[in-house]
């Protein structure tokens, strides 16, 4: 959480940190108190290059939004003269002025947003007046479809996962997610944020005390999901409107539990579209995919969704590599 991000900068004995702050949350930092008025990861950022420090961006584009398939709500916002990637690279460095940015690629034209963004960033004014317009637009679109009032505190005085009033909700997150929902449609990202925290829900045992189920807690990802159950009255006592608090609680629960019932239409209508899709692994279903998994399947040694014939070709072009550098091994 970002007061622990922020306790280990101040501390001064690192050079270098590497965090998420992205312009529509900060992944696990967001919603957590930074113990100086804020939430997420702003001030972290803002401390540590005070103290000279290298800030590194962690997966501005995936974490950050999953802005290779952004909603249409934040590409319409973004507008036509930046991409949601190049916008999200700009903002890091001039708004944030963090030095590095992470990206992901499968393809060489995965970059291409990025560079774009790379060449503005030279162009000063005009990459600040760009960056600044699409900063207006999504304000905008956020104040009216939240209200000036949440926007200004809905997350602020709220307890971590691991202050035992919230016996282990992430109810900052996932106010954060109800946000990113409501302002911008972000439903595939959200989804994916809330899946995470509702198997950490189904390993949390009613028998074990807090501090038995803390400890099972992935160190990387803690929290759990929303449980109707848990009275958060005391959780919530400090927030300017714990009532209006706990009925979006339940309603981006409703909204993203595994069981929701949404229909596309309905999605659409509440303005949950996707503009556009950059992934490149269509031919593969389904978004759990991890490195070796890929791997494994472009070798065809491992099915899933069955290969199509670009990767089979890819398939003896891998495992030729594969014989010829165990042949190297065994010849050392």
């Amino acid at each position: 959480c970002a007061q622990n991000i922020l306790r280990m900068i101040d501390s001064n004995k690192f050079s270098f940190v590497n965090l998420h702050k992205h312009y529509f949350g900060d992944y696990h930092a967001a919603g957590t108190s930074d113990l100086r008025g804020g939430q997420g990861n702003a001030e972290c950022v803002r401390r540590a290059l005070e103290l000279d420090m290298g800030v590194f961006n962690i997966s501005p584009f995936d974490k950050g939004g999953k802005l290779y398939r952004p909603s249409a709500s934040v590409a319409n916002a973004v507008g036509c003269e930046l991409s949601p990637i190049a916008f999200a690279a700009l903002h890091a460095w001039k708004v944030r002025g963090m030095h590095t940015v992470s990206v992901g690629l499968a393809r060489s034209s995965d970059l291409d947003e990025v560079i774009e963004a790379a060449r503005l960033y030279r162009e000063d004014e005009r990459a600040r007046e760009l960056v600044r317009a699409a900063e207006g637009r999504l304000e905008d679109l956020t104040v009216r479809k939240l209200g000036k009032e949440w926007c200004e505190k809905g997350l602020l005085n709220l307890p971590t996962f691991y202050d035992e009033s919230t016996d282990g909700v992430a109810i900052g997150n996932m106010l954060w997610l109800y946000n990113c929902m409501a302002s911008y449609g972000m439903i595939e990202f959200a989804k994916d944020r809330y899946n995470d925290y509702e198997k950490k829900s189904a390993a949390w045992s009613k028998s074990k005390s807090f501090e038995e189920n803390l400890k099972s807690f992935d160190t990387c990802n803690p929290g759990r999901s929303f449980d109707e159950s848990v009275d958060l009255t005391k959780a919530l006592s400090n927030h300017y409107d714990p009532e209006l608090a706990k009925a979006k609680l339940a309603e981006v629960h409703n909204w993203l539990t595994k069981d929701a019932t949404l229909s596309e239409e309905e999605k659409v209508k509440l303005g949950w579209k996707q503009a556009y899709n950059l992934t490149t692994w269509e031919e593969f279903p389904g978004d759990d995919l991890c490195m070796s998994g890929v791997i494994l399947r472009r070798m065809g040694i491992k099915s899933s969704g069955g290969n199509i014939e670009d990767a089979v070709k890819e398939a003896k072009v891998m495992r030729g590599i594969v014989r010829k550098s165990s042949l190297l091994s065994l010849e050392d």
